[in-house]
């Protein structure tokens, strides 16, 4: 929507960062005072006041540090997010946040394919583990038969050997 004289819509935005800093001038704070009070950096919040609102993270954070400001000085927090608004042009309501909580990560391809790769590796394992026992098996069997068939030389009480 494009205003029919531009000039009289740039007079009717009104920077709510001017707003904050006259009242925390008014409450004698300095910025640094209030950047501490806040946990923001000094020159996040000199960029909030001077309403270079593109070099903050974005307008939901701006809008959020425009309500903590607000708070911190008690003043009204509806009324400063809607001069905001109107100051750069956005809405509100214009993004869909959904909680963390509710969001599904999707299945992907490569969760499948670790899957397959993992049931491969395990049934590999519990077949080389039973290879290995029946080999153990058979070389015990055949230990036992080569020790029964083994020849033994015996000495008689009359002297001859069988």
């Amino acid at each position: 929507m494009k205003a029919a004289h531009p000039e009289v819509v740039a007079a009717n935005r009104v920077n709510p960062g001017e707003t904050l800093r006259q009242a925390r001038e008014s409450n004698g704070w300095s910025l640094a005072e209030v950047a501490l009070k806040l946990n923001l950096t000094t020159t996040s919040l000199g960029n909030l006041e001077t309403g270079a609102f593109d070099k903050l993270p974005g307008h939901t954070f701006a809008r959020g540090y425009i309500r903590a400001y607000a708070k911190l000085l008690g003043i009204d927090q509806a009324v400063l997010v809607q001069q905001f608004d109107q100051f750069t042009g956005t809405d509100s309501q214009g993004s869909n946040v959904h909680g963390l909580g509710r969001i599904e990560e999707p299945v992907r391809v490569s969760h499948t394919i670790l899957r397959i790769v993992s049931l491969l590796l395990l049934i590999a394992v519990i077949g080389g583990g039973f290879v290995w026992w029946q080999d153990q098996a058979s070389q015990r069997s055949k230990d036992l038969t080569s020790n029964a068939m083994e020849h033994v030389e015996v000495e008689s009480a009359d002297g001859t050997t069988q």
